[in-house]
């Protein structure tokens, strides 16, 4: 995995899940810095993250649902936490992402992806 595909991967991942819930939405962190990561072997690596908001809610319980479901048919296992009306769900592995995050709180929904660890030192790039 290069820095360019792990990146396009996760903003490919982020956008198809916004797209699904539909609305306008506005980047909030990323991806435009790589943090530090450990990858598999140990050796030093690099990650992006990628954070967008939309202002208003929808249907909270069909959204997740359908987040979830959508998720899961990508081979991900999914972490559940919060309330009903104010969840985080976070989808992991599917081999396109390290996570993806779909939270609701207060009037609006965050879609936060990060990207799999590639070689690399994160303050190179």
């Amino acid at each position: 995995m290069d820095p360019d595909a792990a990146k396009q991967q996760m903003i490919d991942a982020v956008q198809e899940t916004t797209e699904r819930l539909g609305g306008d939405w506005e980047a909030r962190t990323g991806p435009d810095y790589a943090e530090e990561c450990q990858l598999p072997d140990g050796g030093q690596g690099a990650k992006w993250r990628y954070l967008v908001t939309r202002g208003a809610a929808g249907d909270v319980a069909a959204d997740v649902a359908a987040t979830e479901a959508r998720w899961k048919a990508q081979g991900m296992s999914i972490d559940r936490w919060g309330t009903a009306d104010r969840p985080t769900i976070v989808g992991r592995g599917g081999g396109v992402t390290e996570s993806i995050r779909l939270t609701v709180a207060d009037g609006q929904y965050a879609v936060q992806g990060v990207s799999l660890c590639f070689p690399g030192d994160a303050d190179d790039l």
